[in-house]
């Protein structure tokens, strides 16, 4: 009877678990958010198997960690478990190399283009980069009205740098009205020393912002990165052709594409996120099968849902194929795939 109040603990300690690896927590971090497990030591006694669980009182244990599950179920209920963001996953290494690379760059060829579907990681590359040069990104994003305007972007970008200069009389900082008087402010705050300025949803720039940049490029030593998607920036291209050519000619240093998720990458995914496998071979084919088919369904979002479902079915145990299968078509149920939409 003992030993069977033990694995219900042992259980429950799992469920938690799931919870600490689809956040990408620590131990220390899970204890201090869900304080009905108790001290590190404490979960981790729990946790392995090994340990005979002497002189712990397994019935308070139990009641402590059925508390701490049904904590967890509220919260799921509000809140949404982050995408993967592994550093040494390709997206991410190539991204980072290709900035690397800019950044030593003395010649006007800065301009970094990283482009990617919906799902392939553009949030976790701008994630990344900005974890990675935390003291030199300048982070902005742009909108359609970048397109139309060079108020617009300016004024963006003068925030993004947080410009709070006061005047020699003591007034506060104040946007100026012209276009030309905004221009020269960026310019004489990025000509002080190498900065990145990472320009989210770049599709949504049109002529006018493409030159801005190219401004920005010839009269300081900043790095532009633009994150977008690959078909609104070959429309941007088609329909500002002179003034991209000359982003994306010598002023160009180097352009990423953000691949589907690979294999190799997908078993690295199983491993990291509590999906396990008793059979090699049948890993191997699931890891395959997710491959094949992620591009229709979101790419990494897909690959989430999946490992989520089937983290849940296998309740803790190796999963088989068949198990595996299920999972998938669960997580494909709540997904519209691509190939709907463009129908």
């Amino acid at each position: 009877m003992h030993n069977d109040r033990i694995k219900q603990l042992r259980a429950l300690a799992r469920d938690v678990q799931n919870y600490q690896i689809e956040r990408g927590w620590s131990d220390s971090k899970i204890c201090s958010q869900i304080a009905n497990i108790g001290s590190t030591k404490t979960y981790k006694r729990i946790l392995d198997e090994a340990d005979p669980l002497d002189q712990m009182d397994v019935e308070k244990q139990i009641r402590s960690y059925e508390a701490a599950v049904e904590l967890i179920k509220a919260r799921r209920g509000k809140d949404r478990p982050p995408e993967p963001e592994y550093e040494d996953f390709a997206n991410i290494v190539d991204s980072r190399a290709a900035v690397a690379r800019a950044l030593q760059e003395d010649s006007i060829a800065r301009f970094v283009v990283i482009e990617g579907e919906n799902g392939t990681g553009k949030d976790a590359v701008k994630n990344a980069l900005l974890d990675k040069w935390s003291k030199i990104i300048v982070p902005v994003e742009a909108t359609e009205l970048w397109r139309e305007s060079m108020s617009v972007p300016l004024a963006d970008i003068i925030n993004a740098l947080s410009i709070r200069r006061q005047t020699e009389s003591g007034e506060k900082f104040k946007m100026p009205n012209f276009p030309a008087a905004r221009l020269e402010l960026i310019i004489e705050e990025l000509k002080n020393r190498k900065l990145v300025l990472l320009i989210n949803e770049g599709h949504h720039m049109g002529p006018r912002s493409l030159n801005l940049i190219k401004t920005l490029i010839n009269q300081t030593p900043v790095v532009p990165v633009m994150l977008c998607i690959p078909k609104l920036l070959q429309r941007l291209v088609s329909s500002a052709y002179e003034e991209a050519i000359q982003l994306f000619g010598n002023r160009l240093c180097e352009r990423v594409r953000l691949n589907a998720p690979a294999e190799d990458e997908i078993l690295l995914m199983f491993e990291r996120r509590g999906v396990r496998f008793a059979d090699v071979q049948e890993e191997n084919l699931a890891a395959q099968a997710l491959a094949r088919e992620s591009a229709h369904f979101g790419n990494w979002r897909y690959i989430v849902q999946v490992t989520r479902e089937a983290r849940e079915m296998g309740a803790g145990k190796a999963m088989t194929l068949k198990t595996f299968t299920e999972a998938q078509t669960r997580a494909r149920s709540r997904r519209v795939s691509n190939q709907q939409m463009k129908a």
